[in-house]
């Protein structure tokens, strides 16, 4: 089942209801380019330079999960140049790096490293920061992406969603908090 309506803080000025929009799925790109893009992104991970957090996402059975990625760095700045195409001034303005990321078929995020202003000019670090952040945070999202991993995290009472039916849940829907489970 599905969720189909959210409603926040009831009664008060603030209370919003979230409701699922009835839409008709539209195809985005023809099969073949989202293969071929996938397979660009895949690539990345397998030979490039998000290569550090291959082999990070495995099944319960050890079975690696295919992740892919697109990583990006900027040197954000502002440079004036002279006759002969001389550099006259450079004024960092910022520094990024960014690791765009899916994880097997229902997992992706973004992870960027940010320095405003002209302190950026101190730092150096590339797009290889996000992904190492991502490998670094991988053990503890494993138990996410497979559900039968060791924090049981997929056990029905591992996660509390409350779904409606023909009436409003309310936070007094909500259960007891679970009992911890062993480690």
């Amino acid at each position: 089942s599905r969720i189909e309506e959210l409603h926040f803080a009831a009664g008060t000025p603030y209370e919003t209801v979230v409701k699922r929009a009835l839409q008709k799925p539209e195809q985005a790109m023809k099969p073949e380019v989202a293969q071929a893009l996938k397979k660009a992104v895949t690539d990345v991970v397998e030979h490039g330079t998000a290569k550090r957090v291959k082999g990070a996402f495995k099944l319960s059975d050890n079975t690696e999960i295919v992740v892919g990625g697109k990583t990006g760095t900027g040197d954000n700045r502002i440079e004036v140049f002279g006759a002969g195409g001389h550099l006259l001034r450079s004024k960092a303005v910022s520094r990024t790096a960014t690791f765009v990321f899916f994880i097997g078929d229902k997992w992706f995020g973004v992870i960027t490293a940010y320095v405003p202003g002209a302190t950026a000019q101190n730092y150096n670090f590339t797009s290889a920061l996000p992904v190492q952040i991502l490998k670094n945070l991988a053990p503890e999202l494993n138990p996410y992406v497979d559900p039968l991993n060791s924090k049981n995290c997929g056990t029905p009472d591992a996660t509390r969603i409350t779904q409606t039916s023909s009436r409003r849940a309310s936070a007094s829907d909500a259960p007891a908090a679970p009992a911890a489970a062993p480690n």
